[in-house]
C-alpha cells in the first residue's frame, strides 16, 4: 500500500526538478536579456524638471507701490495692469517740464526783439559812419588847402574812427544774436534747439508718468508681487510673470547614456506630482556643453589629485500631448525616458519646412 502511494509522486518530482534547472533559468535568462535590450534601446533619468518662460518685470522709474490690482498666482493677458507708483513727481515734473519750454520761448522772443533792435542800430551806425567818411574827405581837402586848421582835421578823423568801431561793435553783437537765434533769426521758434530740447524734456516726463502704471508685457501668471507701500528702484525686479503655455522639459543626462541620443526622437515624461500619468514629446536639442561648463567655479582637472566625475549634459524636450486636465508648473519634477530607435522622422519633416 505504502510503494503504490509513493509512485506518482516520483512524475511530480521530476517535473518540478526540471522546471527548477531548465525552466527557470531559462526565463531568468530571457528576463535579463529583455531588460538588457531595453536599457540599451532607452535612455532615461529622473534628474528632469519642467521649464516655462519666464519674465522678470522691472519698473523704469523709482517710487512707492500705490496700487497693486491683481493678486498673487492671477492669470494676466498682455497689457494688464499690475500695479501702479505713485505719481506726484512724475507729475510735477511734467508741469515743470512745460514751463520751461514757456521760459524758452520767451527768451527766444526777447532775443529775436534784441536782435531787431540791433539791425536799426546797425542800420544807423552804418549810416553815421558814412556821414564822418564824407566829412573826414572834405575836411581832408580843406585842409589840404589850408583853409581849415588841422585841429579841425584831427576831429573828424576821429569821428570817422568812432563811427566805425560803432559799426564793428553793433555787427558783432548781431552776430551773437543771431548764433543764440540757432544761426537762423528768421526761422520759427519751435525750430530753435533750446525749444527742442524742452519738446524732449516734456516727452522724458511724461514717459517717466506713464511709466507710474506697471503693465503686463506678456501672458501668464504673476508671481512675488510688491506690496502697498513698498518703495521700488528703478531697473530692479519688481514681479514675474510665468508662462502657462509652451512648457518644456529639462532633463540632465549622464554622459555616458547620450551616445545614441538624437534630436527628434521620442520622449515619454511621467510627472511627480500625477504619478501614472504621461505626457509624450521629441528631443527638442542637446546642449553644447556640461552643467559644470556653467558652474561659478567650474572644474579645474589639471592637477595630480584629478578624479573622474561623470558630467551631466542638459537635454531639452518639447511637449506634444498629454493629460490635459493636468496643470504643469515650473520647477515640477520628472522622469524622462527617451525612445533611441525612435522614428525621428516626423521631427526632421517639422524642421525642414520651418528652414522654407
Amino acid at each position: 500500500m505504502a510503494a503504490t502511494d509513493l509512485a506518482p509522486a516520483a512524475p511530480s518530482r521530476r517535473r518540478l526538478r526540471i522546471i527548477l534547472l531548465i525552466v527557470v533559468p531559462l526565463a531568468l535568462a530571457g528576463i535579463a536579456v529583455g531588460v538588457y535590450l531595453m536599457r540599451a534601446r532607452y535612455a532615461s533619468t529622473d534628474n528632469a524638471y519642467v521649464h516655462a518662460d519666464k519674465v522678470l518685470v522691472s519698473t523704469e522709474i523709482s517710487g512707492r507701490v500705490e496700487q497693486v490690482p491683481v493678486h498673487e498666482n492671477q492669470r494676466v493677458n498682455v497689457g494688464d495692469l499690475l500695479l501702479v507708483i505713485n505719481d506726484a513727481d512724475a507729475r510735477l515734473a511734467v508741469a515743470q517740464a512745460r514751463a520751461h519750454r514757456a521760459t524758452v520761448l520767451t527768451e527766444i522772443a526777447s532775443l529775436k526783439g534784441q536782435y531787431a533792435q540791433k539791425r536799426a542800430e546797425l542800420s544807423v551806425a552804418e549810416n553815421t559812419a558814412h556821414f564822418a567818411e564824407k566829412e573826414l574827405a572834405r575836411e581832408s581837402e580843406l585842409a589840404a588847402r589850408h583853409l581849415i586848421a588841422s585841429s579841425q582835421l584831427d576831429v573828424a578823423q576821429q569821428a570817422a574812427q568812432d563811427a566805425a568801431g560803432r559799426v564793428a561793435v553793433a555787427r558783432q553783437d548781431l552776430e551773437a544774436l543771431g548764433a543764440r537765434l540757432g544761426g537762423n533769426p528768421a526761422a520759427p521758434a519751435d525750430q530753435h534747439p533750446d525749444v527742442r530740447a524742452a519738446d524732449v524734456a516734456i516727452e522724458q516726463a511724461e514717459l517717466d508718468l506713464q511709466h507710474t502704471r506697471l503693465h503686463a508685457p506678456r501672458a501668464g501668471v504673476v508671481s512675488h508681487l510688491p506690496q502697498v507701500g513698498d518703495h521700488l528702484d528703478a531697473g530692479r525686479t519688481a514681479l514675474a510673470i510665468v508662462s502657462d503655455q509652451g512648457m518644456w522639459v529639462e532633463a540632465n543626462f549622464k554622459e555616458t547614456d547620450l551616445g545614441d541620443v538624437r534630436v527628434g526622437q521620442p520622449v515619454d515624461v511621467e510627472v511627480d506630482t500625477y504619478r501614472g500619468r504621461t505626457w509624450t514629446g521629441r528631443v527638442a536639442s542637446i546642449a553644447q556643453a556640461t552643467g559644470s561648463e556653467f558652474a561659478l567655479l567650474p572644474a579645474q582637472n589639471a592637477t595630480g589629485n584629478w578624479v573622474k566625475v561623470v558630467q551631466r549634459i542638459p537635454v531639452r524636450i518639447a511637449l506634444e500631448s498629454g493629460p490635459p486636465d493636468l496643470p504643469l508648473r515650473a520647477g515640477m519634477s520628472a522622469f524622462v525616458r527617451i525612445d533611441t530607435r525612435g522614428d525621428t522622422t516626423r521631427a526632421t519633416a517639422k524642421a525642414t519646412l520651418g528652414a522654407r
